[in-house]
């Protein structure tokens, strides 16, 4: 008797998860089923790589065309996309610039709009992960069902390696009002550990409008014009002479490149929340504590964020040589126009080689580069 009482228990259990999954999965059906819908979204984003919180704004039409092709405009504060299912305009409303490309993917906005974000719910139900539900939310009065779909969950170099997404799904539209991924891991290759978060509000759904807006058919302000292509600047050559440049240390004293005469010289321009300045921090780590005692200095020069900003990361990521700043000057004397960019200066103050990003293979270079010239 108690076996089948325990059988009839795991039957019922097992019917209340399959009807609520069965919440989320229609929400993933209505939503492939609509032929428009049109949305605003409030979005909050933390930075990669600090603490510093982005928002924006974003009104969104989707449309189905013939054969189940998407077509979407993503107007956001400060760029709008516009697909008409077979290229992409990217605006910028700083200058009134556009760009064209030919992938949907590549639109600002994509990876923040209800089709990604839906389609990643229903790619981790196809893979087994589970959406568990728990007690509704109630926000302003209103009912939500809530959900949750924990996708990594393991321990990694001692970290917390964690990936969870949060659902609030709208009873009455069937389709999400808060959606919020947590995440926190490595990047690929590398020690550097990542904490961030993106959180989501939809709200304003029009669904199926009899006259959806025919984006096939869109014309772009008169006011905006092709971008035009930034044509590189050639690095300084080998040989040549580094430029003079003021520094200035991060308690505000001043001094010129020169003062470093007589030392072999990493000249690293940076900056916040560049993934590959990131990823060469272990490097140029590794080199500082190497070459210490030497004739050798690692110069990172910041020219865009400023010292509190500056001293947070350096702790966040546990820089361990000095940052820099200096003025806008330099940029174009050390024709800086991508990060990291790296100079390698000997002792008498030429340049023996320069590196524009950052590699394994390009940290090894630098290594041997910095070795033969110490040695």
């Amino acid at each position: 008797m108690k076996s089948r009482i325990s059988f009839v228990f795991l039957t019922l259990f097992c019917l209340v998860i399959t009807a609520k999954a069965q919440v989320v999965e229609q929400m993933i059906s209505h939503f492939n089923k609509l032929k428009n819908v049109s949305y605003k979204s409030t979005n909050i984003s933390k930075d990669f790589f600090s603490d510093k919180l982005y928002f924006d704004t974003v009104q969104s039409i989707i449309v189905k065309q013939a054969g189940q092709q998407l077509t979407f405009r993503f107007k956001g504060n400060e760029q709008e996309d516009i697909y008409d299912g077979s290229k992409l305009f990217k605006l910028q409303f700083s200058d009134h610039t556009y760009r064209i490309a030919t992938n949907a993917t590549q639109a600002a906005h994509y990876y923040h709009s209800l089709p990604y974000l839906i389609k990643r719910i229903a790619d981790n139900l196809q893979k087994g992960i589970k959406a568990v539900q728990f007690p509704d939310s109630i926000v302003n009065g209103k009912s939500y069902a809530h959900f949750k779909i924990k996708e990594l969950d393991s321990i990694k170099n001692n970290k917390h390696v964690f990936s969870q997404t949060t659902v609030l799904i709208d009873k009455k539209a069937n389709l999400p009002y808060y959606y919020r991924n947590d995440s926190k891991g490595f990047i690929d290759g590398t020690n550097t550990y990542l904490v961030v978060f993106n959180e989501y509000r939809f709200t304003h759904y029009q669904l199926n409008v009899a006259r959806p807006i025919d984006l096939t058919k869109m014309v772009l302000p008169a006011d905006f014009t092709l971008e035009k292509p930034k044509i590189p600047l050639p690095l300084l050559a080998t040989a040549t002479s580094a430029p003079e440049i003021p520094l200035y240390n991060l308690n505000g004293a001043a001094m010129q490149l020169s003062a470093f005469k007589g030392k072999v010289l990493l000249l690293n321009f940076t900056v916040n929340g560049c993934p590959h300045c990131i990823e060469s921090i272990e490097t140029l780590n590794k080199l500082q504590e190497k070459y210490k005692t030497t004739d050798f200095s690692i110069i990172t020069i910041n020219l865009f964020d400023d010292k509190a900003a500056i001293l947070k990361f350096d702790k966040s990521f546990d820089v361990r040589y000095p940052t820099y700043t200096s003025d806008k000057t330099t940029l174009e004397k050390y024709r800086v126009q991508a990060y990291p960019l790296f100079y390698v200066v000997d002792k008498s103050g030429n340049i023996t080689n320069s590196y524009n990003g950052f590699s394994t293979a390009i940290g090894v270079q630098m290594v041997e580069e910095i070795q033969r010239l110490i040695l």
